[in-house]
């Protein structure tokens, strides 16, 4: 039986289907995240009937639904948002499946009859952080600990009003709801690009700039606006200054409405610095082919969970990454209980996995070969061992393993490559022309297919004639990844099946076709897998610095 997503829990329960048959429970025994998923789907459906069916109507509501009928629909309006606003933030996790609770269908027809079509929908109303998918446990967190914080921006021009209702910040991001109320009065959310004369740069006390704000753009109820930074800021207050200077049409760029949308308002960390808590870790391992992993601490913020630790490559593994080459590394690690279920997998081709990092960073040592880490994730236990599990990593090296080929003959003699636990697959050579190229000139492409062990992102290709001419290969198409395990993966070039295009190599169109050229991978990402670290980690609810 295969995973269920939340929307597969709805359709399911739309159809009837009875979800504890003996398949399901079965799977939900032996599958951690369709526990999960079935837990939050069960936690909205209660939340729904918490707020459909409220034990006792508040006089409130009654009083508006009394006043609307005799016409004042602005006191209807504003009765609806009294008594429904702080439930619904709660209950919308899953914004799109309110048809689960058909009394939902009767409240909209109702409030349809109450004759204020020019007021707010109930949607219009109920824009939150904190509403369906967008309150991530940072950002409930903040709620429950009375850290959301109000602006109150309201921001009018060319029949255009900017509003921010909500802000939440820390010292590892800050995130804002923004709103666009059009002259229709209704919010439009594909007005503002963020680029050009549209920016929101959040600064520090002494007026320094520590972050510039983008669009997260995982809602469509308002610009889901976010910040994070590379390091924790060492300030009690900051201050975002928005400039919003023009207004677009979307797909289009052809009309433009300028004008004036800037705002500045303060936000304050105070109460947020006092819950942040440092944890110093204690733990070193240095794997077989010589890179050494030391952690160093766990900084427990408001909103997130920050791990730092070093890296060092011995003089041995230096010497297959020369020059910068070094540094071109990457870490996988996962987090796991004590009976082994899977907490957070980090850089993991694992299919499925649980991933929280908010953001991650790495800067170069004061020496080669050293690196240090930061991962910022929403959250960690606390008060409970958990275990650190190194799954591999992989570093930028010299390759220089190469192969002759055929371009003319490729699509009927395909030419198979293993390379250090890699296989392709050169399956043709074509002419593509524009406006189907890079630039505005014909292009050269070798279609590839198959499987790498090792990582794309940093490797160099290049194709060499007959005559010595050298040209770096541009890879365009799919890159996807499979895996079922935390060191079994594979990236898979063109697609994980048939249907999809193959990769391709491209460099400058060749004129006439030769009958012989030399495809050489300069560097390699290479893939390490043969490490075998665990280490305990215990963190106190108040800071302690207790590692196992």
């Amino acid at each position: 039986m295969k995973c269920w997503k939340p929307e597969d829990f709805e359709q399911k329960s739309l159809n009837g289907t009875y979800f504890s048959s003996t398949e399901m429970k079965h799977h939900l025994a032996g599958c951690e995240f369709c526990r999960n998923t079935y837990a939050e789907w069960m936690e909205e459906q209660e939340s729904l009937m918490q707020l459909l069916y409220p034990d006792v109507l508040p006089a409130s509501f009654t009083e508006g639904v009394m006043l609307s009928i005799g016409s004042e629909a602005e006191i209807f309006k504003d009765s609806i948002v009294t008594v429904n606003e702080t439930k619904l933030h709660q209950a919308r996790r899953f914004p799109k499946r309110w048809k689960l609770a058909a009394v939902v269908a009767a409240l909209i027809v109702f409030i349809s009859t109450a004759t204020f079509f020019s007021a707010p929908t109930l949607a219009d109303i109920v824009r939150s952080l904190f509403a369906g998918y967008n309150a991530d446990t940072g950002l409930l967190k903040a709620q429950k600990l009375g850290l959301v914080q109000h602006p109150n921006i309201e921001v009018k021009d060319k029949g255009y009003m900017l509003k921010i209702d909500e802000a939440v910040a820390d010292s590892t991001r800050v995130v804002v709801a923004l709103q666009l109320f059009g002259p229709d009065g209704k919010h439009d959310r594909n007005k503002i690009a963020f680029y050009n004369k549209n920016y929101i740069f959040i600064k520090d006390e002494n007026g320094n700039k520590v972050g510039e704000m983008y669009d997260y753009g995982s809602t469509d109820d308002f610009y889901y606006m976010m910040a994070i930074f590379p390091e924790p800021v060492q300030t009690d207050r900051l201050t975002v200054e928005g400039t919003i200077q023009q207004l677009r049409n979307t797909p289009t760029k052809t009309s433009i409405t300028p004008g004036n949308w800037d705002f500045t308002f303060n936000l304050d960390l105070k109460e947020a610095n006092k819950q942040t808590h440092i944890t110093p870790l204690q733990g070193e391992y240095t794997s077989p082919d010589g890179m050494t992993v030391r952690l160093k601490r766990l900084t427990r913020m408001v909103q997130g969970v920050r791990l730092e630790f070093d890296t060092e490559l011995s003089g041995e593994a230096l010497k297959r990454s020369p020059g910068e080459l070094w540094k071109e590394q990457k870490l996988s690690f996962h987090f796991e209980d004590l009976a082994g279920n899977e907490i957070h997998g980090v850089n993991t081709r694992k299919i499925p996995t649980m991933n929280s990092v908010m953001i991650d960073g790495k800067t170069a040592g004061n020496k080669p070969g050293l690196m240090h880490w930061s991962y910022t994730f929403k959250e960690l236990p606390v008060d409970s061992p958990y275990k650190f599990v190194l799954d591999g990593y992989f570093v930028a090296e010299t390759d220089g393993t190469s192969v002759e080929l055929n371009p003319q003959k490729l699509k009927e003699e395909p030419i198979k490559l293993e390379w250090q636990g890699d296989q392709l697959l050169v399956k043709e050579y074509t002419v593509e022309n524009p406006p189907y190229t890079n630039w505005d000139k014909p292009e050269s492409s070798l279609h590839v297919t198959r499987n790498l062990r090792n990582e794309f992102s940093p490797e160099h290709w290049m194709i060499r004639t007959a005559d010595g001419n050298e040209f770096t290969l541009q890879g365009r198409g799919a890159i996807s990844f499979q895996g079922n395990t935390w060191k079994d993966g594979v990236a898979v070039l063109g697609g994980a099946t048939e249907n999809y295009k193959p990769f391709e190599f491209r460099f400058p169109a060749l004129n006439p076709i030769p009958d012989k050229l030399t495809l050489i991978r300069t560097v390699v990402g290479k893939q390490y897998t043969n490490t075998d670290w665990k280490l305990e980690l215990f963190e106190k609810k108040k800071g302690g610095n207790d590692i196992s």
